[in-house]
């Protein structure tokens, strides 16, 4: 019976492994390789996966899956943090700008101007 495990590889995006084939070293060190660039921008290249058991490549994935997650949460965290810094900036320089008169009336003398 074949099974498989979805685990978050990018924002919006999941990685399938499958826990009941012969494939499942292979999705394991594919993941982990991927995933951890896609959170540091380098490979892993000093972790010795084939070495790994697959037990320990399990916990592997699990951990990176993990950091994935955090980085994910930090990521949203920044962009609302950044988000309200703008809208707080745009609220000051509107406030901050002249009030237009309501009888300010940019065409009254237009005619004028034309002729």
């Amino acid at each position: 019976m074949e099974s498989k495990k979805s685990m978050i590889f990018a924002p919006g995006w999941t990685q399938s492994i499958d826990t009941g084939g012969a494939r499942e070293r292979a999705d394991l060190q594919s993941y982990i390789s991927d995933t951890f660039k896609a959170i540091h921008g380098i490979r892993p290249r000093w972790m010795n996966l084939n070495g790994m058991s697959l037990e320990d490549l399990r916990a592997e994935a699990q951990s990176v899956e993990n950091e994935m997650v955090a980085s994910i949460e930090r990521e949203r965290a920044e962009e609302a943090h950044r988000q309200a810094e703008m809208a707080a900036h745009h609220l000051a320089v509107s406030l901050a700008k002249k009030p237009v008169a309501r009888t300010f009336k940019p065409f009254a003398n237009l005619k004028e101007m034309l002729v």
